[in-house]
């Protein structure tokens, strides 16, 4: 049983798709195929369920998949091993962030490291929150950058590095952009809102908000990036509530010239602080 077989195994295993994980693993489709029937064979089993549009683990797949991930995981911990004994820190350090994230320059962080030790290879993932924190439990991440919730688990070791507030993005011509005073979840009540998917953190924040103060919301349009959130603000087909981040890194640079259409070169909306709830004011 040669090592590429199961890392082969494992790519499709993890990707779903053949043609998926031939790329990532930057081989012909042709030869992946090949690899997996070669260790079918000498298992003498088949180890996924094929369709013209996916691929699942049968039974012996699922057996033997976290099998692998020992086999290969020991492998890497070998080889570092021997690396820290002739002082060079080498494997692969896998983590993910979920968008714009507040308090971390991620990409700042990668080169400083990657400036001391050259020898490990960085694997990146950005997802939402929610994927990103499976993932660490399962253990195909090492670490992750991202929101935590009330409802999350405590499963995680979880480091507490910045917090910010939520904000509320609307069109200029939306009538809470007149004043850009700080709203309630009352105040929003009947609004459409454009949002992202349950997975990310914010999402789920600001349903426990808006659920907490019993006003109930409508999310006509959910996306999964920050620049699609924004590119439907730009139309005017809802408003939106996110992390302050989240609204003023993604919009672009003027020190840089923009790749997106020359329409949209300049964002249009207005920002407005949400408050949990109504601020009371002192009695006369």
């Amino acid at each position: 049983m040669e090592l590429r077989h199961l890392q082969h195994f494992i790519a499709v295993a993890e990707d779903q798709h053949f043609t998926r994980a031939a790329e990532r693993l930057m081989v012909s489709q042709s030869g992946l195929s090949a690899s997996i029937r070669a260790l079918e064979r000498e298992l003498q089993t088949p180890l996924f369920v094929r369709t013209t549009r996916r691929v699942t683990l049968t039974e012996a797949g699922r057996a033997l998949l976290g099998e692998a991930e020992r086999i290969l995981a020991q492998v890497r911990s070998a080889h570092e091993a021997v690396a820290a004994v002739q002082g060079v820190l080498r494997g692969t350090l896998s983590l993910g962030t979920e968008q714009c994230i507040a308090g971390v320059h991620v990409a700042g962080l990668l080169a400083a490291f990657r400036r001391l030790h050259p020898d490990v290879e960085i694997r990146l993932r950005q997802a939402g929150s929610g994927a990103l924190a499976e993932e660490v439990a399962a253990g195909r991440l090492d670490l992750a950058f991202a929101y935590r919730t009330q409802a999350d688990s405590d499963q995680l070791r979880s480091v507490s590095l910045t917090s910010e507030p939520m904000t509320v993005l609307c069109h200029p011509s939306h009538r809470l952009a007149e004043t850009g005073a700080a709203v309630t979840p009352d105040d929003l009540g009947g609004e459409v809102f454009v949002d992202f998917h349950p997975d990310w953190a914010s999402r789920r924040t600001t349903d426990a908000v808006f659920a907490a103060a019993g006003v109930r919301r409508t999310v006509a349009l959910e996306v999964n990036d920050v620049h699609s959130l924004l590119d439907l603000i730009d139309e005017n087909l809802g408003i939106a509530v996110v992390p302050s981040t989240s609204a003023t890194s993604a919009s672009p640079s003027p020190r840089s010239p923009s790749r997106a259409p020359a329409r949209r070169s300049t964002r249009r909306w207005r920002c407005c602080p949400l408050r949990r709830r109504p601020v009371r004011r002192p009695g006369p």
